[in-house]
C-alpha cells in the first residue's frame, strides 16, 4: 500500500509539473508573439516636421491586409523602406524615423514609412516575426506598381524589423540592405530582453522549448533565424551596431557580416550609442554612412 501511495503521489506530482509547465509556457508563447497595437499620434506627422507627403494604403502579399503608410517623394529615382521595430509603428521614437526620413529625403532618397500588420493604422493582428513576407513583399509590391526597378528598392530595418528585413531579402530581390541593431537568432535575444527585466536566465532556457513549441502549435510559428538566412541574401547590407547595445552582440553582428556573401557588404560600429539609437546619437554620421554605402550601390547598378 505504501509502494502505491508513493506512485501515486509521483504521478500527481508529475502531473502538476507538466500542467504549470505547459501553462507557463502557453503565458510566454502569447508574452513573446502577441504585440498590442500602438496607437499612431496623428500630431507627430511629416507635416509636423516640416514634410510634404501621401496618405498610402495598399494590401499585404497574398493574404490581403491592408496596410497604411506615408510615401514622400523626393528625386523619384530608387526608394527606401523602412521598417519599425516590433513594438513600435511607423512612428518610432527609439529611431526617430520622421527625423530619418527628412534627413534621407535631403539627400535624395524617396521614403515609404508604412505600419506592419496590426500596428499604428494598419489592418490585422500584430505578431512578433510574422507575416514577414505579406507585409514587406506587400510594400515591395506597392512601390513596383509605382514605377520602381526592384534594384533601386531598398530597405532599412531596425530591431525585429532588421531581422524581418533580412529574413525577406533572403528570398526576395531587392536593392540593398542596411541592418541596424539586428540580432543572429531569436533565443539570445529573448534571453537577454528577459535578463533586462529582471528574469533569470535559466528560467528562460528552461521554458524556451515548451514557449517554442507553443508559438507553433497556437500561432503556427516557424522559426528562422537571421543567422541561418543572411548568406542567401543576393543583395549588399549595411551592418549598423551601437557600442554599447544591451540587446545584441558585437561578436553576433560580425558573425552576419561574415555571413553576408556579396563582396559590397559593410559593417560600422557607433561609438557612444545603444540599441538602434545611431541616428538619434549620431544624425549627420549616420546619413552620411547610409548615403555613402547606398551610392556606391547606385553606380554599379545604374538605372534601365
Amino acid at each position: 500500500m505504501r509502494k502505491l501511495r508513493l506512485v501515486k503521489i509521483t504521478a500527481i506530482v508529475i502531473a502538476v509539473i507538466l500542467v504549470l509547465y505547459i501553462g507557463l509556457s502557453v503565458y510566454g508563447a502569447r508574452l513573446a508573439m502577441e504585440i498590442p497595437r500602438l496607437p499612431l499620434d496623428r500630431n507627430s506627422s511629416p507635416a509636423s516636421v516640416g514634410l510634404a507627403c501621401e496618405d498610402v494604403t495598399f494590401t499585404s502579399r497574398d493574404d490581403g491586409v491592408v496596410l497604411r503608410g506615408w510615401y514622400l517623394p523626393a528625386d523619384r529615382n530608387s526608394v527606401i523602406i523602412v521598417i519599425h521595430g516590433g513594438f513600435q509603428n511607423r512612428l518610432d521614437d527609439s529611431v526617430n524615423t520622421l527625423g530619418l526620413t527628412r534627413d534621407l529625403l535631403e539627400k535624395g532618397y524617396d521614403i515609404l514609412l508604412f505600419d506592419l500588420r496590426g500596428r499604428g493604422e494598419s489592418e490585422g493582428k500584430g505578431l512578433a516575426l510574422s507575416s514577414i513576407e505579406q507585409d514587406i513583399g506587400g510594400a515591395v509590391d506597392y512601390l513596383k506598381g509605382e514605377g520602381y526597378p526592384l534594384d533601386r528598392i531598398y530597405i532599412i530595418g531596425f530591431c525585429s524589423g532588421a531581422a524581418s528585413a533580412c529574413i525577406f531579402a533572403s528570398q526576395n530581390h531587392i536593392g540593398a540592405l542596411v541592418l541596424d541593431g539586428c540580432f543572429a537568432d531569436i533565443h539570445n535575444m529573448v534571453i537577454r530582453q528577459a535578463v533586462l527585466r529582471g528574469i533569470p536566465q535559466f528560467l528562460v532556457s528552461f521554458f524556451a522549448p515548451g514557449v517554442l513549441l507553443m508559438t507553433d502549435i497556437i500561432y503556427g510559428y516557424e522559426l528562422v533565424d537571421v543567422v541561418d538566412v543572411v548568406a542567401d541574401v543576393a543583395c549588399p547590407i549595411l551592418f549598423i551596431h551601437e557600442e554599447y547595445d544591451e540587446l545584441v552582440s558585437w561578436e553576433e553582428m560580425q558573425q552576419l557580416f561574415r555571413l553576408s556573401n556579396h563582396p559590397a557588404s559593410d559593417f560600422w560600429e557607433v561609438s557612444g550609442a545603444g540599441h538602434s539609437h545611431s541616428y538619434k546619437t549620431h544624425p549627420a554620421e549616420y546619413i552620411e554612412k547610409v548615403d555613402s554605402f547606398l551610392s556606391s550601390i547606385v553606380k554599379d547598378t545604374p538605372l534601365e
